[in-house]
């Protein structure tokens, strides 16, 4: 955190400053948000096996239906409150507004460093539940593609890897149209990768475009969406210095080593009963004396410490829903 003499400085440029910002978070894309107003409870869960049988018979004169009904299940989600806060001193406030001194925004940064804090854990909790999950794919983790899909790859096996899971999902009744659509998220570097991709190249090769994008890639592999996450997050341990810096992406599947990932997965056009998706996101509502929303904004002071404290907070739980709805791929680009 700067401080009050810090940041005044000979000649600062009033109207110039280095801001870093990650790049969009998508885990909202990935499972839906569902609000509600219960910090625990249980989801009820239709058990699809009742749903395929082909039971129905001829019924004779006088006699009864062949009868037979479904089965249920319950998933329990427990909201846990997620927070960050940090402080604006008195002097932080009063010496950004000198003619002399860098152009912070105090207030607005605090806020906006708080609410990246909780955008940043959301992600990160997702990916990790996702890839220590077990899925369509029956694997632990996910299906080794053992680096088929990287462009140099001698034999390249992406389009036949994302047939086989289609083949798998719709063999369990799990096909885009009707109230869900079919998604493909995957890591930059893959996607970077499949681009170069000879039989993608050629697809495209007649077409006006500069080059290909996740839209272009969707309408080929027949599904709805294709996500690119580029996010990504430093794990060094904070010194005084702050120059610290060792990146790594959220969804990967070899901690800092950029090995890929991707997940195929089903996600509802619309969040209601009845309605199929690979996971959830379930956010609890704060009470009214809290702002009464699903994200919670506090400011409060410290007269001791001449400072004014913000605070960003979100309850929320992660949820894997429907494993049959998931196919999972690690180690895309390299092994």
């Amino acid at each position: 955190m700067p401080t009050a003499k810090s940041i005044v400085t000979a000649s600062a440029l009033r109207n110039v400053s280095i801001y870093f910002k990650s790049p969009e978070f998508v885990a909202d894309q990935v499972f839906p948000i569902m609000n509600i107003n219960d910090p625990t409870a249980k989801i009820t869960k239709y058990l699809e096996s009742d749903f395929f049988r082909d039971d129905a018979r001829p019924r004779g004169e006088g006699a009864q239906a062949v009868r037979g009904s479904f089965k249920t299940t319950e998933v329990t989600y427990n909201c846990i409150e997620y927070a960050f806060a940090s402080p604006v001193t008195d002097e932080l406030r009063r010496n950004s507004a000198k003619l002399s001194a860098q152009p912070l925004l105090p207030d607005t940064d605090a806020v906006e460093l708080c609410k990246r804090k909780i955008m940043m854990n959301r992600e990160g909790k997702l990916f990790s539940l996702i890839s220590g999950s077990t899925w369509l794919d029956g694997v632990s983790g996910g299906a080794d593609a053992e680096g088929g899909w990287n462009a140099s790859a001698t034999t390249n096996t992406f389009i036949t890897d994302i047939d086989d899971a289609k083949l798998a999902m719709a063999a369990r009744g799990i096909v885009p149209g009707g109230d869900i659509e079919l998604r493909l998220i995957m890591d930059d570097l893959t996607f970077n990768q499949i681009k170069e991709i000879s039989r993608i190249r050629d697809q495209f090769k007649y077409t006006n475009a500069e080059s290909i994008t996740p839209d272009m890639l969707a309408r080929m592999l027949e599904i709805d969406k294709v996500i690119v996450t580029r996010a990504v997050h430093n794990i060094a341990k904070e010194t005084k210095a702050g120059t610290e810096f060792t990146s790594k992406r959220f969804f990967d599947s070899a901690g800092t080593a950029a090995h890929g990932c991707a997940f195929l997965y089903a996600y509802p056009k619309s969040i209601k009963p009845r309605m199929l998706c690979a996971g959830l996101m379930v956010r609890d509502k704060f009470d009214p004396s809290e702002g009464g929303g699903f994200e919670r904004v506090m400011k409060w002071r410290e007269d001791g410490n001449h400072q004014d404290l913000y605070e960003v907070a979100e309850n929320r739980d992660e949820l894997q829903i429907a494993a049959t709805a998931g196919y999972l791929f690690k180690d895309t680009i390299t092994t």
